[in-house]
């Protein structure tokens, strides 16, 4: 994997997420049953961290140009004061609440805050979600199969790390 370039993983992604989509759904619902969840926690940590060194999230941003990302206070908070903005300004400007979810999220995607060229014009303070995206490195990876299934169709390393689990992991091709 660390041979990979990001070119390679973003094309990987861009020609493969879409036809893979439902084997990868599938072999995400099989880990629920797999022996060992910290074993399964332990091999997407590490697939991660391998894959972050060589993604470079601000050259892709399309979880920025597809997803709606929600806000904590904390977020809004530290944004806004980011921008100089009051608080009642940034959420009118940028955000809208989402009674399902009850939470903030950014109005538009693309998200407001990504510039013309593509970067985050906040990215020193983006959100948490945000920082974290697509939360490949948690705990209690399996429980997570939808958002994990959603993340490679709309981030080339979640792919990356998926795909690496299913060499690693997969007992149905053993």
């Amino acid at each position: 994997m660390l041979r990979d370039t990001h070119e390679s993983i973003v094309d990987d992604w861009m020609t493969k997420a879409q036809a893979h989509d439902d084997d990868n759904y599938q072999f995400l619902r099989s880990l629920k049953w797999h022996p060992s969840s910290k074993k399964v926690d332990r091999v997407a940590k590490q697939l991660h961290e391998q894959v972050f060194q060589i993604i470079d999230c601000t050259r892709c941003a399309n979880c920025c140009r597809t997803l709606r990302p929600d806000l904590t206070d904390a977020d809004i908070d530290r944004i806004a004061l980011h921008l100089g903005q009051p608080r009642e300004e940034f959420i009118n400007t940028f955000l809208i609440w989402d009674d399902e979810d009850r939470c903030y999220r950014t109005k538009t995607a693309p998200c407001p805050l990504l510039s013309v060229d593509g970067r985050c014009t906040v990215y020193d303070v983006r959100p948490e979600t945000c920082r974290d995206y697509p939360h490949t490195h948690k705990k209690d990876f399996v429980f997570n199969t939808m958002s994990r299934a959603d993340a490679a169709l709309s981030c080339p390393a979640a792919f990356a790390i998926i795909e690496g689990m299913k060499r690693l992991l997969d007992r149905r091709k053993r």
